[in-house]
Formats: C-alpha cells, structure tokens, sequence
C-alpha cells in the first residue's frame, strides 16, 4: 500500500502522548481532515467525557467508543486521534486497522507523569495518577504493541515526529 492510498491514520496511545498535538498537525501535513474520538463523543452526548464517566459509567463510554468506530466506516483521508482506552476493548485494536493504519505514540511513563500532571480532564488519571499510569499502561502495553507502526514520541518536537511519520507513511 503506497502512502497515498492510505484510507486513514489512527494514533493509539497513553494519555499525555501527543495524539491530538501530533494529529492536527499531521493532518495539515498530508493534507488529511484531523478527528477526535473523545471529542466526536463529547459533542454526541453534549457532555464532557469525565461527565460521561461520572454519570454514566466507563461501561457506558467503552459502548460509545466502539459506536464511534462504526461511525467512522466511511471516513477517508483523516487523522483520527482515539481515546487511551479504544484499542483495549472490545474487538476495538482490529476494527481500527481496518479504518486505516494505526500508529502507536510510544512514550515512557515519566514523561507521561509529567505531561499529565496539570490536565484534570482525564477521568482515569484524577487521584494518584503516577500510580495508575503505571497500572493503565501495563495493561494497555500489549494492546498498543500490536499497532501497525510504533513511533517514540518523546525527545522531540511534534514537528519531528510528524516529519518521521510521514515519511514512514510514504514507504508503505
């Protein structure tokens, strides 16, 4: 599959990795519509996602995730950045792939403790979030390892990293 027939570009990862910073500007990179899937379920529920945790469970929002994939059957040439979570549930991982390619934004737990230490808007970060990062992420590892391409996105600017992905892209 050459670069420009990619369907679209699906970045997976932990909170506090770069997809929506990596994703807008990626996506004005190659020339792709930019998405969020947090917030294309924000502006379904009329809601904030930690609203949706709160009030109605992480059941709930896991449901509206994978509704949200179902949704984005149709879309080309767009950068959808996912929730942390997406991959792991359900049959999610497999049902992003073929939506396009998926990208992991590997980053070490340290530098994830220090981009996430002043965002409250993480419904799965709010106490001892050091703790739960290394909890999430030891459960997520297996899942984002699983993506079609593993990008480490720390010790450079999102501008770097967008360069290295889209020249990994072309080769495809």
């Amino acid at each position: 599959m050459e670069g420009d027939k990619i369907r679209n570009i699906i970045l997976i990862g932990m909170p506090g990795s770069g997809k929506t910073t990596i994703g807008k500007l990626l996506g004005k990179k190659m020339g792709y519509s930019f998405m969020d899937t947090d917030d294309l379920i924000e502006k379904k529920e009329q809601i904030t996602i930690g609203q949706v945790f709160k009030e109605k469970g992480e059941d709930y929002f896991r449901q509206k995730e994978k509704q949200v994939i179902d949704e984005l059957k149709n879309v080309t040439k767009a950068v959808i950045a996912t929730g942390g979570g997406m991959p792991v549930f359900f049959d999610n991982l497999l049902r992003l792939k073929e939506l396009g390619v998926v990208i992991y934004l590997r980053v070490p737990i340290e530098e994830l403790d220090g981009r996430t230490s002043t965002n409250f808007n993480r419904p799965l970060l709010v106490e001892d979030r050091r703790k739960k990062l290394e909890d999430i992420i030891g459960f997520r590892h297996f899942y984002y390892e699983k993506a079609d391409m593993i990008i480490d996105n720390c010790l450079r600017s999102p501008e770097e990293t967008c360069e290295i992905i889209a020249n990994k892209i072309k080769e495809l």
